[in-house]
């Protein structure tokens, strides 16, 4: 995906879930949508600010222009001032101009990624961007209007940052004139099977039955911390569904991280019951391998035929 980009209006996913949180969301959008002020968005990697903010777009006055992002740590780097307002260069015969970022989202919303990244130079050029309500290309004389509509996003809370003087608070103010944070999954788990059922359903083969669906895999993505929010799980559903056999989801296919090792579900207060469980399949699994032959069978799970006729006895297993 490029640094910066038109994004037209698609129809997006919905928010899933019905954690207070998730309702919240849905409600934000709903009236940010109505309004027109620039907005922050807070939340952790995955959890969604993008999705959130194509969604105020997508439902906005705004929606048949351009959703345009820029990453702000590319700022001075792949995005220069001159990919950012356009340049104005005169030649022999005629003026050359370049169409920049800030004028392809004339009208539309402008997408700030990290804007905690953004340094000093780049926090000055957009403060009288936002000011002014114009702006001039690298290399012209004349102010150029722009309609903007800015919406930010950011890992954290900037306030530290405007503490120490690494971010100015009068940006700070233009940028969050309202703001949203979006909490991790971690801390709305209820949405979480919602959240699975919903991404199944849409990369599942439409064979016209839902695939089944082990319980070590709900178990899992229920302990699972989730560092990457949404977006891991909805990798992680997809990743089930392209590897498992046709017809059933096995665990097997989630991502390494993610599975719990199957010690992991036994309840430490139920240790006696579990051995028990665990010597009564294994005797039964060697019995049934020999046809019931006791020497091979106790040889096979490395203990004296003596000791395997005691716990026979003791778990009532019958001979044959």
């Amino acid at each position: 995906m490029n640094e910066a980009q038109r994004l037209d209006s698609p129809q997006l996913e919905p928010v899933v879930g019905s954690s207070p949180d998730a309702r919240r969301q849905r409600r934000a959008i709903k009236k940010l949508s109505r309004l027109d002020e620039n907005f922050l968005i807070i939340g952790e990697t995955g959890v969604g600010k993008e999705f959130t903010a194509r969604h105020v777009h997508n439902s906005s006055g705004r929606s048949g222009k351009a959703f345009v992002k820029i990453n702000c740590r590319s700022l001075g780097d792949s995005i220069d001032f001159k990919t950012l307002f356009g340049e104005e260069s005169e030649g022999d015969q005629a003026v050359t101009r370049s169409l920049g970022l800030i004028e392809k989202a004339n009208n539309g919303i402008l997408y700030l990624d990290h804007i905690g990244d953004m340094d000093t130079e780049y926090q000055e050029a957009f403060l009288r961007l936002l000011q002014d309500g114009e702006f001039r290309k690298v290399g012209g004389k004349e102010s150029i209007p722009v309609d903007l509509r800015i919406a930010a996003t950011n890992e954290y809370d900037l306030v530290p940052m405007i503490d120490k003087g690494e971010f100015r608070r009068d940006l700070y103010n233009l940028l969050a004139e309202l703001a949203m944070y979006i909490p991790p999954l971690r801390e709305k788990k209820q949405d979480i099977p919602e959240i699975f059922n919903h991404y199944l359903n849409r990369y599942a083969p439409d064979t016209g039955e839902e695939p089944a669906v082990e319980s070590e895999i709900f178990e899992s993505i229920l302990e699972y911390k989730w560092k990457g929010n949404v977006r891991e799980l909805v990798n992680a559903v997809n990743n089930l569904v392209t590897l498992s056999p046709e017809g059933t989801l096995s665990a097997e296919f989630l991502p390494f991280r993610i599975k719990k090792h199957p010690y992991d579900f036994m309840d430490p207060t139920q240790m006696k019951k579990i051995v028990g469980d665990v010597e009564v399949f294994l005797i039964r699994k060697a019995l049934c391998k020999f046809g019931g032959n006791q020497v091979k069978a106790a040889k096979l799970l490395g203990i004296p035929e003596a000791t395997l006729r005691f716990k026979m006895k003791k778990y009532a297993i019958p001979k044959d």
